[in-house]
C-alpha cells in the first residue's frame, strides 16, 4: 500500500499551516493506528534512498565520458590535449625581438655573468637636512607695518633681491637727523670757509699796519677782500693813532716857539701816548682773536660731521650702506622715507612666509626662512660597533636616496666635514655629518637615506651589473640574449649589492649573456607585446 495514501487517509496531515478542527482531533485520539505498517514504509524509503545515492557518481561520470568521447570523435581532437598545450604555453618565458640596428639608440650593452669578489656592505640609516651655513630665518630689526611683501613661498631669489617692505617711525626718524645734520654740516662749512678767509685777511692788515703802512697801500690791498668785524676795530683804533700822531706832529713846533702854552703839548702827547696804547692792545687782541675764530668754525664743522656720522650709524645698524643714504628727499611723497626695505642676504629658496600685506610686524617676528637647496647636510648617527669603519672612510662618504621619478634608489657622494666627538650617552651614537651637492634639487631635506659602511669582509659570488636588473609586475628580471637579436626575459632573486654589483642567487648561471644596459628598451618592447596580445 502507498505510505502517502496511507497517512492521508489516517488524517496525519501537516498542521504547521492548517490546524485541525478539534473534533477531528478528539477522533483520532481515539483511533490507533498501523505501527507495523508505518514502519514498513520508512524502510522501503531508506532503500531506494540509498540506492539512488550510490548508483549517482557512476552514471554522472559515464554520462561526461560518453559526451568527452562523442565530442572527441566529432572535431578529431579533445579538450585534453587543449589543456596541456595551454600550460605548456604559460610555463615558458617571454622572448623580445630587437633589431641590431636598435641596439645603438637604445645603447644596448650585453656582457657574460661572472663570479666575482666583491666587499661585503652595510648600510647606516641617515637622513637629509638644511645646510645650517646656507638657511636663514629673516625678522625685522625694526617695528612698523608691512608695506609691501613680494615674494611667495617656494620662489627663488638673487641675494640682495627686496623680499618686503616695512614702513617704519624708527626708520623715518632717523633718516630725518641725517638729514638736519647735513644740513648743519654744510652752514659749518660755509661759515668756517669765510672764518679763515677773514683770519688770512685780518692778519695780513695786522701785518700792514704793523709797519705804518699808508692808508692807500691799505686800500689798494685789502680793499675789496672780507675782514669782517676785525676791519672796524684795527681801522679805527688806526685811525685814532693816526689823528693823535697829526696834532702832536702839528702842536711840537708851535709849542718849541712859545706860541701856545706847553700844556697843549703835554694833552697832545698824552693823546698820542693813548691812542698808540689802544691801537697796540687792539693790535695784541687781534692777533689771538682771529685765529682763534677761524678754529672754532674748523671745531663747528668738526662737530657737524660727527652728528652725521652719528645719525648715518643708527640708520648702518638698521642695515642701510652708505650708497643707501646718499640721496635722503624728506619732500618725496608716497612716504618713501620711511619705508625699510627687508633683503635676502643670500641666493636661496622661500622655505617659509610669515607674514601679509598690512601686517604689523616687530622685531620677534619671523618674517621669512630662506635655504640655498644648491648644497644638503647628510647626517647619520653610527653605532659604537660601526666607528672603525667609518675611521676607514677618507674625507667622502657614499649614500643611497630614492631621487629618481620610478622611486628607485640613486648613488650620491658627499663630503665629511665633522665625524663626531662625544657619543650620545642615550643611543650610544656618533653623530656623521656630510655637505652633498644638490644642484639638481632631487635631494629633499627630511629624507631618509642608506649610508655605506665600508666592511673588510668579501664573497665569491655570482655577479652582475646591478643596471641589468628590470622589475616586470613586481618581479626582478634580466634580458638573456640567446640570439643575435633575440632576448629572453628570465625572473632571478638577487642578493648582496656592492658598488653597482649585485649577487644573483636564482636565475643564471656563469656565461650567460645579459644585457647590462638598454634593458628599459626590451622591457618596453615586452609591455607593448603583451598589450597586443590582450594580457
Amino acid at each position: 500500500m502507498n505510505c502517502f495514501y496511507y497517512f492521508r487517509r489516517k488524517g496525519l496531515r501537516s498542521t504547521r499551516n492548517h490546524p485541525l478542527p478539534e473534533s477531528f482531533a478528539i477522533m483520532n485520539k481515539k483511533a490507533s493506528p498501523n505501527w507495523t505498517l508505518i514502519g514498513a514504509c520508512l524502510a522501503s524509503a531508506a532503500l531506494a534512498g540509498g540506492a539512488v545515492y550510490f548508483s549517482v557518481p557512476y552514471w554522472s561520470s559515464a554520462s561526461v565520458a560518453q559526451g568527452q568521447d562523442s565530442a572527441g570523435e566529432g572535431d578529431g581532437h579533445g579538450h585534453e590535449g587543449e589543456e596541456e598545450e595551454g600550460h605548456e604555453e604559460e610555463g615558458q618565458e617571454a622572448v623580445v625581438t630587437l633589431p641590431k640596428e636598435m641596439w645603438e639608440a637604445s645603447k644596448l650593452k650585453v656582457e657574460p655573468v661572472t663570479r666575482q669578489t666583491v666587499n661585503i656592505q652595510t648600510w647606516a640609516t641617515g637622513k637629509l637636512t638644511l645646510n645650517e651655513d646656507r638657511s636663514a630665518n629673516i625678522y625685522s630689526i625694526t617695528e612698523g607695518r608691512a608695506h609691501e611683501v613680494s615674494v611667495n613661498l617656494g620662489d627663488r631669489v638673487d641675494e640682495g633681491q627686496t623680499l618686503a617692505i616695512i614702513d617704519s617711525r624708527e626708520v623715518g626718524t632717523a633718516k630725518l637727523e641725517l638729514y638736519q645734520a647735513r644740513l648743519q654740516q654744510k652752514f659749518a662749512k660755509q661759515a668756517n670757509d669765510f672764518s679763515q678767509r677773514v683770519k688770512t685777511n685780518a692778519l695780513q692788515l695786522i701785518e700792514a699796519l704793523d709797519r705804518n703802512a699808508s692808508a692807500e697801500e691799505i686800500e689798494k690791498t685789502l680793499g675789496d677782500k672780507p675782514i669782517g668785524k676785525y676791519r672796524e676795530q684795527l681801522l679805527g683804533a688806526y685811525t685814532a693813532l693816526v689823528q693823535a700822531q697829526t696834532d702832536f706832529d702839528r702842536i711840537e713846533p708851535i709849542a718849541n716857539t712859545g706860541a701856545i702854552a706847553g700844556k697843549q703839548l703835554i694833552e697832545a702827547r698824552a693823546n698820542l701816548n693813548t691812542a698808540r696804547a689802544s691801537f697796540n692792545a687792539v693790535l695784541e687782541q687781534l692777533r689771538f682773536a682771529v685765529p682763534q675764530d677761524a678754529l672754532e668754525a674748523e671745531q663747528a664743522v668738526q662737530q657737524a660731521q660727527q652728528t652725521v656720522e652719528v645719525a648715518k650709524a643708527k640708520l648702518n645698524i638698521l642695515g642701510y650702506d652708505d650708497a643707501e643714504l646718499e640721496d635722503i628727499q624728506p619732500n618725496k611723497k608716497g612716504g618713501h622715507i620711511s619705508h625699510y626695505e627687508v633683503v635676502a642676504p643670500f641666493a636661496g629658496t622661500i622655505i617659509a612666509k610669515n607674514v601679509v600685506l598690512a601686517e604689523r610686524v616687530g622685531i620677534d617676528t619671523e618674517m621669512f626662512r630662506l635655504a640655498d637647496l644648491s648644497t644638503v647636510w647628510v647626517q647619520a648617527d653610527i653605532y659604537q660597533k660601526d666607528l672603525p669603519a667609518i675611521a676607514q672612510l677618507s674625507d667622502t662618504l657614499t649614500f643611497r636616496a630614492p631621487t629618481a621619478s620610478d622611486g628607485s634608489l640613486h648613488t650620491h657622494t658627499a663630503k665629511i666635514f665633522y665625524r663626531g666627538d662625544v657619543l650620545d650617552p642615550d643611543t650610544r651614537t656618533l653623530r656623521l655629518q656630510a655637505v652633498a651637492d644638490n644642484e639638481d634639487r632631487h635631494l629633499k631635506p627630511g629624507m631618509f637615506v642608506e649610508i655605506e659602511i665600508p666592511s673588510q669582509d668579501s664573497q665569491n659570488i655570482l655577479a652582475i651589473p646591478e643596471s641589468a636588473i628590470q622589475e616586470v609586475e613586481d618581479t626582478k628580471v634580466v634580458f638573456v640574449q640567446q640570439s643575435e637579436t633575440e632576448f629572453r626575459k628570465v625572473p632571478v632573486v638577487t642578493g648582496t649589492l656592492s658598488d653597482g654589483i649585485i649577487e644573483i642567487r636564482q636565475g643564471l648561471k656563469v656565461g650567460d649573456k645579459v644585457v647590462t644596459s638598454g634593458g628599459f628598451a626590451l622591457k618596453s618592447e615586452l609591455m607593448k607585446g603583451e598589450i597586443g596580445h590582450g594580457h
